[in-house]
C-alpha cells in the first residue's frame, strides 16, 4: 500500500497541473440549526452533519469541529469572530443569509477527512467562505488558545477576513472590491507584492481574482502588528515553505497608507488578548516572492 505521506504529495502535484478556478470545495452540506451557546461548546444540534461533534454559535457565525479539536480551540474562534466584526455589526449581518460557518481541523486530521472536502484540498491549513460554499477551513495549528503548543500562525484570523470580505463587505461596502485591487496592483508595480505566476494583472477583474485578496489578508496579520509567515501552500508558496513576514502596523502604513486605511474601516484597532499565550516560531525558510517558489495547486484557494 502506498505511503500517505506520498499519496498526497502525489495528490498535490497533479492538482498543479489543472488550470485555475475558485472553487475550494467538493461538497456544500446544509447549513447547521442555529441554537444559542454563549461562550460554551455543546453538542452539535440535530441537522448538523454527523462528521461535526462541537458546535459553539458566534452571533450567527456556526464553529464546529469533530471530537479530536479541544473545546479550547472553538472557544477561541468563538471570541475571535465576536471581536473581529465588534467594529462593523452590519457587516455581520450581511454575511448571515449566507450561513457562515467556521470547520476546525484536529492535528490528526487532513481536508479530505471533514465532509465538504476532498483530496484536492488536502494539504491545505486554511480556507475562506465563498458564496456559494458552506465553511471555513481552519486547522487548530492556526487557532491560537492556551496549551495549543502546536501553533504556527494565525490561520483563523485570516480566513476569517476572506470570510468577512466575501460574504460581507459586498454587501455593505460595494467599492471596496476596487479599491483593494487599486491598491494591490499599486503594491505589484512597485514591487512590494507579487502577482502570482498564473494570474497577471491584465485581462482578469477583481473579482475574479485572488492575488489582491491575499494581498489584504497578508496585511491583514500587519495590520494586527503579528510579523507572521504563512506556510504554504498558499499563492506562489509551497508545502513545507514559507511565504514573507507580513510585517507590523507602522511598516503596513509607511509601504502602503491606502490599504491601511481600507482596513481601519472594518476591523478593530488591536486583538486585545486573544493572542495570548501564542507565539509562532521564527520562520525557517520563509521566501520572499520574487525568488519564484514552486506554485502547487492553485485550484484550491478560496479567497475569491
Amino acid at each position: 500500500m502506498m505511503d500517505r505521506s506520498i499519496a498526497m504529495m502525489m495528490l498535490m502535484l497533479l492538482a498543479s497541473t489543472l488550470p485555475m478556478v475558485h472553487a475550494a470545495q467538493d461538497r456544500s452540506l446544509e447549513p447547521f440549526p442555529l441554537i444559542e451557546t454563549g461562550e460554551r461548546v455543546v453538542a452539535t444540534p440535530e441537522g448538523g452533519h454527523p462528521f461535526y461533534t462541537k458546535y459553539i454559535n458566534a452571533g450567527g457565525v456556526v464553529i464546529v469541529s469533530s471530537d479530536a479539536v479541544p473545546d479550547a480551540a472553538l472557544i477561541a474562534a468563538y471570541r475571535t469572530v465576536l471581536h473581529l466584526t465588534g467594529r462593523r455589526p452590519d457587516v455581520l449581518q450581511a454575511m448571515l443569509p449566507h450561513h457562515p460557518r467556521i470547520s476546525i481541523m484536529a492535528l490528526s486530521e487532513t481536508a479530505s477527512d471533514l465532509p465538504e472536502f476532498g483530496p484536492s484540498n488536502d494539504g491545505e491549513w486554511g480556507l475562506g467562505q465563498m458564496p456559494d460554499g458552506s465553511t471555513s477551513l481552519v486547522s487548530v495549528r492556526g487557532v491560537c488558545y492556551p496549551g495549543n503548543t502546536e501553533y504556527r500562525a494565525n490561520f483563523l484570523l485570516h480566513e476569517f477576513v476572506h470570510a468577512m470580505q466575501n460574504l460581507g463587505w459586498a454587501t455593505t461596502d460595494p467599492e471596496v472590491e476596487g479599491e483593494i485591487w487599486a491598491a494591490y496592483v499599486k503594491a505589484v508595480q512597485r514591487g512590494q507584492f507579487e502577482a502570482p505566476r498564473n494570474e497577471p494583472l491584465e485581462g482578469i477583474t477583481p473579482f475574479d481574482a485572488f492575488g489582491d485578496d491575499e494581498y489584504l489578508t497578508h496585511n491583514i496579520n500587519a495590520w494586527f502588528d503579528l510579523n507572521e509567515s504563512l506556510p504554504g501552500p498558499w499563492v506562489d508558496v509551497q508545502i513545507g515553505d514559507s511565504g514573507p513576514p507580513s510585517g507590523t502596523r507602522a511598516e503596513l502604513r509607511a509601504r502602503d497608507l491606502q490599504l491601511y486605511e481600507i482596513i481601519s474601516r472594518f476591523l478593530p484597532d488591536s486583538l486585545g488578548d486573544l493572542m495570548d499565550g501564542c507565539s509562532a516560531p521564527a520562520p525557517e525558510s520563509a521566501r520572499a516572492w520574487s525568488r519564484g517558489p514552486l506554485r502547487l495547486a492553485p485550484a484550491r484557494f478560496a479567497s475569491r
